[in-house]
């Protein structure tokens, strides 16, 4: 990953908050599951988003409606935010996944 400006990192601070509630209000999933926004990666001209996440379980199924609702998150984001843009959300299994056993 390439080092981000302060302005950049402000914005993915942003979005990723932002994101996680329009996940937990909007998004219509299995309540006895946990969802979480790791971390977002923005391009510097807004033009995408990379958004990591992570699940408890069916985490590939969760994906999927997040990546078929993206349009209708990208919407409701857009109408919380001031930035210029607001960019394509792409969401993605975050890649630093931890396996803890109990």
């Amino acid at each position: 990953m390439r080092e981000k400006s302060h302005r950049m990192e402000k914005v993915n601070s942003m979005l990723k908050k932002e994101l996680s509630e329009i996940i937990s209000e909007e998004i219509a999933l299995s309540k006895d599951n946990f969802i979480t926004v790791s971390f977002v990666d923005t391009t510097a001209d807004l033009s995408e988003a990379q958004v990591f996440i992570s699940a408890l379980k069916d985490e590939e199924e969760i994906l999927e409606v997040l990546n078929k609702q993206s349009g209708h998150i990208r919407y409701v984001l857009g109408k919380r935010i001031r930035i210029k843009k607001t960019p394509k959300l792409l969401f993605k299994k975050d890649i630093f996944e931890l396996n803890i056993s109990l």
